[in-house]
């Protein structure tokens, strides 16, 4: 079986200077490797609550450096879904954060080179290219915001609409390039500022992007405990509003703190497809979710004609 799972900040937490030398992180090799499925894991490129200044000015560096470590463990970068081997952890790398792109929406091209097949434009603080989706700021795209968006299309570069504002994300929509929201939950399930409207999700599905399904608690709901079934619960509803060849897995492992029971680390999603299988998914629709969703996207950005 192929899964993906679109959204992880195992290189930030590798890094960080406060995370313990012996504490395991979310995803490991092992994790990925003991069912003898492909797995993708997209890692990203996190820019910092700072934006790439102060302490965190060599961030992305660092977190370079934290995935050739990982390079030497066994792990194995890829770009294409296409150069994915079972029984091996394939990393995928994305950037969260427009910061990474500095003044010069050329740049683009330099992180395309280093196999970056997404970025989100902003995390949770306004930047030069957009604003997020926690100011509530009603403002669109900056004048540099469209240009890099124009050079990540250039580039085959996923526009990823997690964490973006309502406005921009629908300006980044409003293409024949379709979007992506690496690690989103829908907002009529949690009311929360990060999670997706019933319209964006209706727009993200009609144009033809993807969501990956966050497993962060407070996205997930409002109760302070979420389950195996309250992920499925937030799957099953963005099929209901017509996702069934758009959802899957966005777990943001390694950047959360609250996790559903069952569901603790990398190692547990075949558990999480199990109980998709108990609650009535068909076997087609669990490969759907678990990453042929997230293959057929990447094969539709890769097919559009260049720019």
């Amino acid at each position: 079986m192929l899964i993906c799972d679109t959204h992880a900040d195992t290189l930030w937490a590798l890094q960080s200077k406060k995370r313990p030398a012996n504490q395991p992180t979310d995803i490991a090799l092992d994790h990925l490797t003991a069912t003898g499925d492909t797995r993708i894991q997209a890692m990203a490129l996190f820019v910092g609550g700072n934006g790439l200044t102060g302490e965190d000015a060599d961030l992305i560096q660092r977190e370079l450096n934290e995935l050739n470590k990982l390079k030497a463990q066994g792990f194995r970068q890829i770009a294409h879904i296409e150069e994915a081997l079972p029984g091996v952890g394939n990393i995928l790398l994305t950037i969260e954060g427009g910061e990474a792109f500095g003044d010069d929406a050329s740049s683009v091209g330099n992180y395309a080179a280093l196999g970056v097949r997404g970025a989100a434009l902003v995390w949770n603080n306004e930047n030069r290219l957009a604003h997020p989706a926690k100011s509530g700021s009603r403002e669109g795209l900056t004048p540099f915001g469209r240009q890099v968006v124009q050079q990540m299309r250039r580039h085959r570069m996923a526009v990823d609409i997690s964490h973006l504002n309502e406005r921009g994300s629908d300006e980044v929509m409003d293409s024949d390039f379709p979007c992506m929201a690496s690690h989103s939950c829908a907002r009529g399930l949690c009311d929360h500022f990060r999670n997706l409207s019933d319209r964006q999700l209706r727009l993200l599905f009609s144009t033809g992007g993807y969501v990956g399904v966050n497993f962060f608690v407070p996205f997930l709901t409002n109760t302070g405990k979420a389950s195996l079934d309250t992920v499925i619960d937030h799957m099953a509803y963005m099929c209901d509003l017509g996702g069934e060849n758009a959802v899957g897995l966005g777990s943001d492992f390694d950047g959360i703190d609250e996790y559903p029971e069952e569901l603790r680390n990398a190692g547990d999603i075949p558990a999480l497809l199990d109980r998709m299988r108990q609650r009535g998914f068909s076997e087609t629709l669990v490969g759907k979710i678990a990453g042929e969703n997230f293959a057929a996207y990447l094969a539709k950005i890769d097919s559009i004609k260049p720019l």
